[in-house]
């Protein structure tokens, strides 16, 4: 199995990302994947089937959802009559209201006050007509009643109960979204996670998907490709950027990725817009 690590976008001056996915949302719905923000998933309308650690839940109407840091998740159902409220909390933010939330996680029970609360003021959040100011006032009352009402010790790691042998691709993968500017290569990277190198290649390969150089490169990709189309930056300054060693590099992954230099994309996207 296959999981992939995913980097979440905050939305301006917000410490997470609010998102309402409907049925014109071809993201809604998900492979395997994990990520360091804490998740909290309202359903508003129609159903969909979540799937946590290898656990089914069904979601109906009016439920709330909560997954903690580094839960392997995937989201699915029927997407033309669903509306889902998501919303993506920066973990690092939250840790500063507990310094020992590594030993800690968080449990929204079914028809309990908090579940009740947290669904009050998710429904405020879907009024996209919210100032960033108050919509970080609704994200702290629901922090209030997180750590009023649903902080548990935590029986497993930080990364879950996922098979042992994925933990090392975990610690490396966020490393690697972390770190991906830095010059990493694949020596350095086992040592990060104490493997050998060769058997590291191997077991990465095995875990991922893809090899680390690969994955390295597609992740220096996604955030240049980024750059270039959202924040206005030459193809030369989003190469250097984002660790690519020259514009002859950026070139080759976007080509190998979409068949298309990065100029051929922009003005691609740029007509599709």
């Amino acid at each position: 199995m296959k999981y992939e690590y995913e980097t979440i976008k905050y939305n301006d001056n917000l410490p997470a990302k609010i998102r309402l996915y409907d049925e014109n949302s071809e993201e809604l719905f998900s492979n395997y994947h994990w990520h360091k923000e804490i998740e909290l998933i309202y359903v508003i309308k129609g159903k969909a089937k979540a799937e946590k650690n290898s656990e089914a839940f069904d979601l109906a109407k009016g439920g709330v959802f909560l997954l903690n840091s580094g839960e392997i998740h995937k989201l699915s159902g029927d997407c033309d009559d669903t509306e889902i409220l998501m919303i993506q909390l920066s973990y690092d933010f939250v840790k500063q209201f507990d310094g020992q939330l590594d030993a800690h996680n968080f449990v929204v029970k079914p028809a309990s006050k908090a579940e009740q609360l947290i669904k009050r003021y998710m429904c405020e959040l879907s009024d996209n007509s919210l100032s960033s100011f108050q919509q970080y006032a609704v994200l702290m009352n629901i922090l209030h009643v997180m750590f009023t009402y649903c902080l548990r010790e935590r029986q497993i790691s930080l990364y879950g109960n996922c098979k042992v042998n994925f933990r090392n691709a975990k610690l490396a993968m966020e490393y690697i979204e972390e770190h991906y500017r830095e010059d990493i290569n694949l020596n350095v990277m086992a040592n990060i996670v104490g493997l050998n190198p060769i058997y590291f290649s191997k077991y990465f390969k095995d875990s991922t998907g893809q090899g680390f150089n690969a994955y390295l490169g597609s992740v220096r990709l996604k955030h240049a490709i980024d750059d270039l189309l959202n924040q206005g930056m030459s193809i030369a300054d989003a190469a250097s950027y984002n660790g690519f060693p020259n514009v002859k590099s950026f070139e080759n992954a976007c080509k190998r990725s979409y068949g298309l230099t990065p100029l051929q994309f922009k003005k691609q996207q740029l007509r599709v817009s």
